[in-house]
């Protein structure tokens, strides 16, 4: 990691839009799939929040629980894509892995706390499901998400190529 590399924190509010784009985003595919009505969908901060939707009809476990198991998919996507790939510009690389990797560590860990002392998104399912799979989902996924985060920068063929001097990775932001 270069000390540029934390210039992309700079950026942070974007990153943050897009997380809870696809945060809000899950919730309301779920929610249309058990045949609810979205009547208002937000993914900016307001009321209090970083984001909402509403729906007419059923809130049910899967609903409430989809945006971590998008969560788990964005990452096992990304982890494939930052590993195998062998990008030409580190500053795509890099916010590949904040987007796909990184962005769902921190909804993960951010959510779990707040269930674990309120009633968000993981609370309501700690209320509704037995805890111990609740508290064993979470703790299993961020332990993965720490793990393949590890790898990327390590192994991936990026940052292989970096550390080896392979390639033409353009250093500039």
């Amino acid at each position: 990691m270069k000390i540029t590399d934390l210039l992309w924190i700079l950026a942070y509010p974007v990153y943050q839009l897009i997380g809870t784009l696809r945060h809000e985003a899950s919730h309301a595919l779920a929610a249309v799939l058990e045949g609810a009505r979205i009547t208002e969908f937000v993914f900016w901060p307001t009321r209090g929040y970083w984001g909402y939707v509403i729906w007419e009809g059923p809130v049910t476990s899967a609903t409430l629980g989809a945006p971590y198991v998008c969560d788990l998919l964005t990452f096992g996507l990304f982890f494939v894509l930052c590993m195998a790939g062998r990008f030409e510009r580190r500053w795509v690389w890099l916010n590949a892995v904040v987007l796909g990797m990184l962005s769902p560590l921190i909804n993960s860990v951010y959510n779990y706390w707040g269930g674990l002392h309120g009633p968000n998104d993981v609370g309501k399912l700690l209320e509704s499901l037995p805890a111990i799979y609740v508290h064993a989902y979470f703790w299993f996924t961020m332990g993965f998400y720490l793990v393949g985060l590890v790898l990327v920068f390590k192994w991936s063929r990026t940052a292989r190529d970096k550390r080896d001097g392979v390639g033409t990775i353009s250093e500039g932001i």
